[in-house]
Order: C-alpha cells, then sequence, then structure tokens
C-alpha cells in the first residue's frame, strides 16, 4: 500500500495588533519573550512582541502587569486637564475657556469656548466636545484626502490611544487619537495624509512617503513638531 506523505506548512506567524489595551505594541523577531520598557522618546510604556506570539497571552500578559504599566506611566509626563480661563487650540485656532452657569451644550462663541453646568465638570465636558469636534473634522479630511486616491469613503473613529496618533486597518477603516484636535492645523493634516496613504501602501516605504508628501503640504515639518511636543500634546486627560 502506498503511503502518502503530507509535508505539514509551518504555521504563519499572527499579525501583531497595533496596540493592547492602549499599550503600543512593537514586534522583534529577535526577542525570546513579551517584555514592557518605558520608550523614553514616545513617553509612554510599550510592549515588546516576540514572533508567534499569540494575542491571547500577549493580552494576559499585559493584564497581569497592569500595576506595572500604571505605575512607570505615573512617572511620565503628568496628565494635563482643562479648567476655565486655559487657552485651548482647537483645529489650530485658540480659544479661551469660558465656564457659564445653567444648562447648554459646549460650544465656540467668538474666541471663546463656552462650558455649562456645574464646575467640577468643565474638564469633562470640554474634552467631550474635543473629541465630537475631533471626529467631525478628522472625517472630512479623511474623506476628501480618500476621495483624492479614487479611493471610496472610510469609516473613522476616534479613540483614546496612549501610544500612538492614529492607524490604518487592512480593511481601510481610520483611527485617530482625539488630541490631534489640539495640534495645528497643518499637523492635523499630515496625519490624516499619512493614515490615507496607508490605504494604499501598508508600509513605511519610499512609495509610502512619496504619496504621503503628495497628500499634505508640511510633512517634515509636522513630523518634526510630534517629536518636540507630542509628549505633552499626550499628556491631556
Amino acid at each position: 500500500m502506498l503511503k502518502t506523505i503530507i509535508k505539514m506548512r509551518k504555521a504563519a506567524a499572527p499579525t501583531p495588533p497595533a496596540d493592547i489595551d492602549g499599550v503600543r505594541v512593537v514586534p522583534n523577531g529577535r526577542a525570546r519573550r513579551l517584555s514592557l520598557r518605558v520608550d523614553a522618546k514616545l513617553g509612554d510604556v510599550v510592549l515588546t512582541w516576540p514572533k508567534r506570539t499569540s494575542l491571547k497571552s500577549a493580552e494576559r500578559f499585559v493584564r497581569d502587569n497592569k500595576d506595572w504599566i500604571e505605575k512607570h506611566r505615573a512617572k511620565l509626563t503628568p496628565a494635563r486637564t482643562f479648567a476655565a480661563g486655559d487657552a485651548v487650540s482647537v483645529g489650530g485656532k485658540t480659544y479661551i475657556i469660558r465656564h457659564e452657569t445653567g444648562r447648554g451644550l459646549a460650544r465656540l462663541a467668538g474666541d471663546a469656548l463656552v462650558v455649562h453646568g456645574d464646575a467640577a465638570h468643565i474638564h469633562r465636558r470640554v474634552r467631550d466636545f474635543l473629541k465630537a469636534e475631533a471626529l467631525r473634522q478628522l472625517s472630512a479630511l479623511s474623506h476628501e484626502k480618500s476621495a483624492s486616491l479614487g479611493l471610496k469613503p472610510s469609516s473613522v473613529r476616534v479613540l483614546d490611544p496612549k501610544s500612538r496618533w492614529g492607524s490604518c486597518g487592512a480593511d481601510g477603516r481610520l483611527m485617530y487619537s482625539w488630541r490631534l484636535i489640539l495640534a495645528p492645523a497643518d499637523v492635523m493634516d499630515y496625519l490624516v495624509a499619512h493614515e490615507v496613504a496607508h490605504r494604499v501602501h501598508m508600509n513605511h516605504g519610499p512609495a509610502f512617503w512619496r504619496l504621503c508628501a503628495s497628500l499634505t503640504t508640511n510633512a517634515k515639518a509636522s513630523r518634526h513638531w510630534l517629536n518636540e511636543h507630542g509628549k505633552t500634546l499626550m499628556a491631556w486627560k
């Protein structure tokens, strides 16, 4: 009887996610085990992901080390909160936070960002307004730049990642940090161009950078701004 020999193919290594519970994932094929470290340049904790790590084990590792993560994050730039009288940039324009009693939706009025309600809730109300405004402006930019490439509008989400400004999924879905609304308009435009360019090139090769540069006006200056001020921007709670 002839024996059929079946060659078993090695299972493909799982693709690591961009982050796990807000902790940025850094793939490293030479690493032997999962580990956490503080990235001084990034200003946050990152997770080293060895080759062939399972998502389940990585998620468990992050959960088991939650106290360590929070302890080391606490040593970084102190969290910043919004208060009445503060100047805040919204899409590249500066407004002064003004608190008014009574009920009403947060809104821009002249050179003020007006918030109502209990003074103890000013930070939350300002942040909620900024998240909504970030979604509005980032969605508009994303759809505009996608359309310029002949791509259908992709879904856009605004979340609260602690270690990255944005991401583009293999399905074309775009995600941004709400804190981008606090950056200069050119910087926000660059970040959108960066993620939209990933809809064509899922890498950081020369073709990607050429396309990215064609979608915005100040790519180099914007990257420099983020290197200089990104840590401070990420400190907003």
